[in-house]
């Protein structure tokens, strides 16, 4: 069934669905009263719905089930990553919340280009949440400097060409640090190990930023799920 996003929190009853999502379920979507539905507060919250009418300017539904669903394990990864030109970093927000990390932030280091627009990126985000009905949304943001990453009580994980293959271990917090396409600079490099990052390579040639981001990430929800 189709997933519109409400603020939360979502509790049976009456529900109205206003602004871009019951526009989306109007134009979009074709709903019509009757239509059966799912709608997701991105905070845990999953219900089955059923539209009582169609407005000019909303939905209103009546909520018959809401389940609250557990965070998994991927949600512990922090992505921090030196953001791809154009839509590039949409579509990696996109695969990264289908994968279900809790986390992404754009890193703004000496070689990375210019910073994303954080709002649209937490619209990606949404969608991508509906698509992949996941009951928790990921946070956007905010931008973060190598310094702010050393400072984190997260585990460190940084790409780098010259580093082991990755062991990924029990589920814990992790930051996972992608770089830009020039690559970190060597200080930048040796700041990160100075705070105990360790280095992990995940391929034999160079990846495209959005490209090593999903690949390296999927090498931990698939150890953390199976």
């Amino acid at each position: 069934m189709r997933t519109l996003l409400i603020p939360a929190p979502l509790n049976e009853g009456p529900v109205e669905v206003t602004g871009d999502e019951a526009r989306h379920g109007r134009t979009v979507l074709r709903l019509r009263a009757g239509d059966q539905l799912y709608l997701a507060d991105g905070a845990g919250c999953r219900g089955q719905a059923v539209v009582k009418s169609v407005e000019r300017h909303s939905l209103q539904c009546v909520v018959t089930k809401v389940v609250t669903l557990p965070h998994s394990a991927a949600e512990q990864i922090h992505v921090v990553v030196a953001p791809p030109k154009g839509n590039r970093f949409d579509d990696m927000v996109r695969s990264l919340t289908e994968l279900g990390v809790g986390q992404i932030s754009p890193l703004a280091c000496e070689r990375a280009s210019r910073m994303p627009t954080l709002e649209r990126a937490q619209r990606v985000a949404a969608e991508a949440c509906k698509q992949s009905r996941r009951a928790w949304m990921p946070i956007i943001g905010p931008v973060l400097d190598i310094a702010a990453c050393t400072t984190s009580e997260k585990a460190l994980m940084v790409l780098d060409p010259q580093g082991k293959s990755p062991v990924v271990g029990e589920p814990k917090e992790v930051m996972l640090i992608i770089g830009p396409e020039g690559g970190l600079t060597d200080q930048e490099t040796a700041d990160l190990q100075a705070a105990q990052a360790g280095m992990m390579s995940i391929a034999p040639h160079i990846l495209r930023i959005e490209t090593a981001a999903v690949v390296a990430t999927g090498l931990f929800v698939s150890a953390w799920t199976t």
